[in-house]
Formats: C-alpha cells, structure tokens, sequence
C-alpha cells in the first residue's frame, strides 16, 4: 500500500512554538501538524471526531482542534487530564476568568483561585479556567512560568473548541470512563499513544498539585480514576484491553497507535495486531503498519492501523 505519509520520524517531536499546545508537552508527545496529517490520509475527510483513549497532554486535543472536530479523551494521570482538558475546551473567556484573580505563582495561590473560581463563573466555565489554572501551576513548579499573556494571545490566533468535546480522568483499559465519554458510534479515528515501556517518561509533578487537579476533575464530573495506576500490561495487553472497550461503543472507527518498541527492544506491532484480531473476531480490516523510522533508542517509531468494524 502506497502512503504519501510524513514517514520522516524527526516530525513527530512536538513544536515548542505551537499555540495552546506548547502549554506543556510531554517528552513523548506526537506533533500536532503530523497528527492532523496521519489523521487526515487515514481517515479521510469524513472523520466525524478524535478519540484519544491515553490523551497525555492533549496534542490529539489540539489537532482536533485545529481540524475543527470534537475530542474525546482519557487520560489516567489526573495533573495531564486537567492539561488536555484545557487544550482541549479553553476560550479566550476562561482565560479572562483568570485574569481577574490573582497570579499564579505556586501551589498556595493555586489554591486562593480554586477557591475563588466558582464564585465568578458558572459551573462548567469554572471548571475549564480551574483546569487552566492547574496548567499554569504545573508550569510554575517547572520553572518555567506561563503567563495569561501567552495564554491569551495563544486562544485568540487558535480556532474555538468544539463545545461537544469531553475527557474523562480514568483508565482506559476498563469500561468505567466511556460511558461518560459518549464517543461517536461511527466515523471517529482513534488515534493513541499507550506507554512503551517502563522507562517511558513520566510526569513527576507535586503531590499537592495531584491532589488540586483530583479536585478539580471531581468537581467536573470527569474523574473516574484512583490513586494508584493499574496493573502494567505491558504494550500489547493494555492496547488490546482498551480496544475491547472502545469496540463495546464503537461500531467503526479508523484506528491508529502508535508503537516504539519497548525497553528491550522488542518490536510488539505484529503481537499487537493479531492479538486485537483474536480479541474482536471479525472487526479487525485492513490492518498494516507503518514504520517512520528511528524516533528514540529504542528504535523506529510505526504505527499500527486498521479499520474497526
């Protein structure tokens, strides 16, 4: 099958200077222009939605975004839910929200504008400054401050969310969250990125600020998790596991993980697939994989694609 692809690995690192994505990016994040690229020669100009059922910091968030679809995402870490809730439905009015109370600096003043939040605004507009709040919280206890400014200037350049869009705080390998989720039965791509591997990177933020972004979701009806992250499946067995909920609500979809091989260097694209074959019988069409070539030690970075139906 011939793709006329981005096949060059090097794009796939995220922009630094991409609006409402350079919020925070994790080391693993995709690049949003490459996503919106794959996602476009893959699923077509029919796509109805983007579900993301490990949406990290939200990059798919803001490909959706651009691509002026609705985003439905999972994230288990409740600190990166909040931050792909941000990107994902923020408005230059939530940020205006935030304006109007004071700085945040560190974890104390985080706690003054939590407070402060539902007072100004009203339920689900609180909630989306809240989760803006906790990104820039995050970003304060890196060192590296984001300001209202950047903020701003970032949501007035971007095109507005789509107001159906959702995420849920939870993991996504059990049913609990997708419900709630209300993806689309038809037309959406799936597009994902599980953990590779034990020595994949990890957000290693403050206890306090785990506890205020818990709150936060809480408040939004979008925490469905626990404190402690499941059991490690491993790539194959948490991909596989995932795909079983999203076919329970899904009757097609165009999906797409991607896949680095883990800390062995073990290539899991082909376990992947026929494993998702033996678990959905008859659903699986048209599987392939697509290597884009060296992305980190580990080796090449592909991805594994098939249509579910």
């Amino acid at each position: 099958m011939s793709l006329s692809l981005p096949l060059d690995a090097e794009r796939y690192y995220p922009d630094r200077r991409e609006p409402v994505d350079r919020w925070f990016q994790t080391a693993s994040a995709s690049n949003v222009r490459t996503t919106i690229e794959v996602i476009a020669e893959l699923a077509g100009p029919t796509c109805s939605a983007v579900v993301d059922p490990f949406a990290g910091g939200g990059s798919s968030a803001v490909a959706a975004r651009l691509m002026n679809l609705p985003f439905h995402g999972i994230e288990l870490d409740p600190v990166l839910a909040c931050v792909s809730l941000a990107k994902s439905r923020a408005t230059t009015g939530h940020a205006e929200l935030l304006r109007r109370l004071p700085p945040i600096h560190d974890l104390e003043s985080l706690r003054s504008v939590l407070t402060a939040l539902p007072l100004l605004a009203g339920a689900d507009d609180a909630a989306v400054a809240s989760c803006l709040a906790v990104v820039l919280a995050l970003r304060a206890s890196r060192d590296s401050p984001l300001s209202h400014e950047d903020i701003v200037g970032d949501l007035v350049r971007h095109r507005p969310p789509r107001p159906n869009s959702r995420l849920a705080s939870a993991d996504a390998t059990t049913l609990v969250p997708w419900g709630p989720l209300h993806v689309p039965e038809e037309g959406a791509v799936l597009y994902t990125s599980p953990q590779f591997g034990h020595r994949s990177p990890l957000l290693d933020a403050p206890p306090r600020l785990y506890a205020a972004a818990r709150k936060v979701l809480t408040a939004t009806g979008a925490f469905h998790g626990r404190q402690t992250a499941p059991r490690d499946a491993g790539f194959v067995g948490t991909s596989v596991s995932m795909l079983r909920q999203a076919a329970a609500m899904m009757r097609s979809a165009t999906v797409v993980i991607e896949h680095e091989p883990d800390d062995a260097g073990h290539d899991a694209t082909e376990e992947t697939l026929e494993r998702a074959a033996a678990a959905l019988p008859g659903r699986i069409h048209g599987p392939r994989v697509i290597v884009c070539g060296e992305f980190t030690w580990r080796g090449p970075l592909s991805l594994v694609v098939f249509d579910l139906r």
